[in-house]
């Protein structure tokens, strides 16, 4: 594979960022695309078996969150020290991430372990859906273990300019999924394959089988992921160096005051989602399966946003490791525009399709029409939440995770959260009214964000490697 030099400055800015973006867009958006088939799955079951998983939803989205501010702090450290020419440290780097992820993996695992169970309890869960969601629970908690080793050395691979083979194993992964899905999900039945009958033997697991199709997937895939890591030209990983007699202290403590900042983020919004889901279980099953799935169908939106946010840090980190201001200015740029063009454009597609997209997930009338009408709320303000992701990823580039801390909990905790509350439990907006909520909350990012880009003084900071 033939390696992108993010620091050649005779080739185009935007042919680079679009060289680097396209494969985690790609990968994004089949990520949403098999997450909508694997939700459709799940949400033939009904409406109990949605709302089982939705009540898992925020725990994992944190999870996921804590791994992926540990992957950014140590990717950039190797994106700086690759743009500075200084290889030996960046391969230290990547160790040492390695070695983090392993340990944390496991810390989550053994917590999961105590507070999976109580969660339905937690969040005031109607007790039909109780079981199932703990079911799934329990089998996605042994998946945090592979999957922290596997968005870390995804994050190692993007921060070198390598984002095909995250790409590539990520499709596969996927498919597993859905593979192990047809056949743990549902019953047997038979089939009528090329005008023969054949009797398709299936488990019959419900809940619990799409959460160990997604186990299964990702520990193959994390598995895959380090042995082709072990074998890149780029870095020098070596898993004789993760000894935790033998750490790199230096390098930890600055990939964590990169990562703090965005974990703190990512756990500020995910309790502040959990309150939310808190409030809207309050409204009953349909209101609360028609939250989850309006949440699922909107994230096709942000998907390709996030892959250029991907994109605008690790070309940030680089240019400002190798000294280059006017170049990360114009990464910084030119992503941003594409970016928010890029949300915009699916905003539009939100709202038009809106129906189709909620139908997608399930037959359920109800369900689909008040998640359609959430997801047109939700559209109007997808550039300023595009704004806000590009500044973000920007933002982190050049080593600077504490502010768009700092906005998250100004939108989640002053102004979503409060209005949420009033307009579910004081107004007759009900379930619309925490999505106004949502609405304003990203709005007030997006603006804020752009404030902070538009004055451009992070590109001045000390660079951290």
């Amino acid at each position: 594979m033939q390696k992108l030099d993010l620091l050649d400055e005779n080739q185009a800015v935007t042919k680079t960022i679009l060289l680097l973006a396209w494969p985690t867009i790609a990968e994004q958006v089949l990520l949403t695309f098999v997450n909508y088939i694997d939700t459709a799955m799940v949400g033939s079951l009904g409406a109990v078996a949605t709302a089982a998983i939705s009540i898992n939803a925020s725990t994992i989205w944190l999870v996921n969150g804590l791994l992926s501010s540990l992957a950014i702090g140590f990717g950039v450290l190797v994106s700086k020290n690759i743009g500075a020419k200084n290889f030996d440290r960046a391969s230290s780097s990547a160790n040492q991430g390695l070695f983090a992820a392993a340990f944390f993996g496991l810390c989550i695992f053994f917590m999961m372990l105590f507070v999976g169970p109580r969660l339905p309890f937690w969040l005031n869960a109607d007790e039909s859906v109780i079981l199932g969601s703990q079911e799934y629970i329990k089998w996605i908690t042994i998946a945090f273990i592979p999957q922290s080793l596997m968005i870390m050395s995804s994050g190692i691979f993007r921060a070198v300019g390598n984002t095909k083979t995250p790409f590539i194993v990520n499709i596969l992964n996927n498919f597993i999924n859905v593979f192990l899905n047809i056949f743990l999900i549902f019953p047997s039945r038979e089939m009528t394959i090329f005008n023969t009958n054949v009797y398709l033997k299936r488990a019959n697991l419900g809940v619990k089988g799409a959460a160990i199709a997604t186990c299964v997937s990702i520990s193959i895939s994390a598995l895959i992921m380090i042995i082709l890591l072990l074998k890149n030209k780029d870095l020098t990983i070596n898993l004789k160096k993760l000894n935790p007699l033998k750490m790199n202290w230096d390098i930890n403590k600055k990939a964590s005051i990169l990562a703090l900042p965005n974990a703190f983020e990512r756990l500020s919004l995910t309790i502040g989602q959990i309150f939310l889901t808190a409030i809207v279980a309050n409204l009953g099953t349909t209101a609360l399966a028609a939250h989850y799935l309006a949440i699922q169908a909107e994230s096709i939106t942000y998907m390709p946003t996030f892959g250029f946010a991907s994109a605008a840090t690790t070309l940030v980190a680089q240019a400002l490791g190798g000294s280059k201001k006017e170049l990360a200015k114009k990464y910084a740029r030119n992503s941003l525009i594409m970016g928010t063009t890029v949300m915009s454009i699916a905003g539009i597609f939100l709202f038009i399709f809106s129906t189709n997209l909620v139908g997608f997930f399930t037959n359920d009338l109800q369900v689909i029409t008040s998640g359609s009408h959430l997801l047109r709320i939700v559209a109007i303000c997808e550039p300023f939440f595009g704004l806000s992701m590009m500044v973000f990823g920007i933002l982190r580039g050049s080593g600077d995770t504490k502010r768009p801390f700092v906005i998250s909990i100004i939108g989640m905790w002053i102004v979503r959260l409060p209005l949420a509350y009033y307009f579910v439990n004081y107004t007759e907006f009900a379930l619309n009214g925490a999505w106004v909520a949502m609405t304003l909350d990203l709005t007030v990012r997006g603006l804020v964000s752009y404030a902070i880009f538009k004055k451009g003084k992070f590109f001045d900071r000390e660079s951290v490697i």
